[in-house]
């Protein structure tokens, strides 16, 4: 049996004045890999859950996709790091680096 590892990650989403940020939402909702889109009040006006098995998916994603709907000004796209994988470099790092 195969293990599928998921990707995740999260971007924060910056509308310029003039767009209409729950039809930027909408489109947003319709991606591939997007799981949420949410409206944000604060510094970003939106933030956007995706998952994705590989990695380049949610590259591919932000700069093809996302970055191209009409309205967004800039991306901040935050990917979450399982906390197995975290510990494995820190073991690594420790062996490598003494």
């Amino acid at each position: 049996m195969k293990c599928i590892s998921v990707h995740e990650a999260y971007v924060l989403i910056k509308v310029s004045r003039d767009a209409f940020v729950r039809g930027v939402v909408s489109e947003l909702k319709k991606l591939p890999h997007v799981e949420r889109a949410e409206i944000l009040f604060g510094d970003y006006d939106i933030i956007v859950k995706i998952k994705a098995e590989k990695l380049y998916d949610i590259e591919n994603l932000v700069v093809d996709k996302i970055s191209s709907i009409e309205g967004i000004r800039e991306t901040m796209t935050m990917f979450c790091v399982d906390e197995k994988v975290l510990s494995g470099w820190v073991l690594w790092r420790s062996v490598m680096c003494s």
